[in-house]
């Protein structure tokens, strides 16, 4: 006949080798459910910031930027992190420029510059303004005519060469063999300057 084997009681050692065998619980901090409305509002809010970015009205865009970067900083940190590098380069690209110097020497340098890269009316405005504060210098009056000679006006380059050469009688020498005068090298009035008659400057 079989018998029937006893149970155990379970006793105090048993209970801790239970509690030693539970899972661990986690310690982690409860996931924290993403606020949908608050989110898909600051993609939005971002998208519109992005499309001025990109149309270049950076002024448009910068608070916009920086409107998303501070409410979503909490739940969202990358597109936080996104709006305030664009909010960056909108305050850069907005930034008003330091005014150009208006010292003489710099005046001079930005009227060359400007003739140079076929920017006359440019280069003319940069010399007016240089010439006012020095109107005895040999190397602006030069410049100028320069600017007359390659804007073909024959009559402006021969007055303003005229002005040069009778301050530094090098520069008729110079204009000589300067392209810059080839639209009115064979002008009356520039031939005037460059060969002058014994009668003539």
């Amino acid at each position: 006949m079989a018998t029937t084997k006893k149970k155990k009681a379970a006793g105090p050692d048993d209970a801790a080798d239970a509690a030693d065998a539970a899972p661990e619980l986690s310690r982690t901090a409860p996931f924290k459910p993403r606020n949908i409305a608050a989110y898909e509002a600051a993609v939005e809010q971002f998208a519109r910031a992005t499309g001025l970015f990109f149309r270049g009205q950076f002024g448009e865009a910068r608070p916009q930027f920086e409107a998303v970067a501070e409410g979503a900083a909490a739940d969202e940190p990358i597109l936080s992190d996104r709006a305030r590098t664009y909010a960056a380069i909108c305050a850069g690209k907005v930034a008003t420029p330091p005014p150009a110097s208006e010292d003489v020497d710099a005046l001079y340098h930005r009227g060359v510059v400007a003739a140079n890269a076929g920017r006359l009316d440019e280069a003319w405005s940069s010399l007016e303004r240089a010439v006012s504060q020095k109107p005895n210098d040999a190397s602006i009056l030069y410049a100028r005519a320069s600017v007359r000679g390659l804007q073909g006006n024959a009559e402006g380059a021969a007055s303003e060469l005229k002005k040069a050469v009778a301050l530094d009688p090098r520069f008729r020498f110079q204009a000589a063999s300067d392209s810059d005068f080839d639209k009115v090298r064979d002008e009356a009035a520039f031939i005037d300057i460059i060969e002058p008659s014994n009668a003539g400057a």
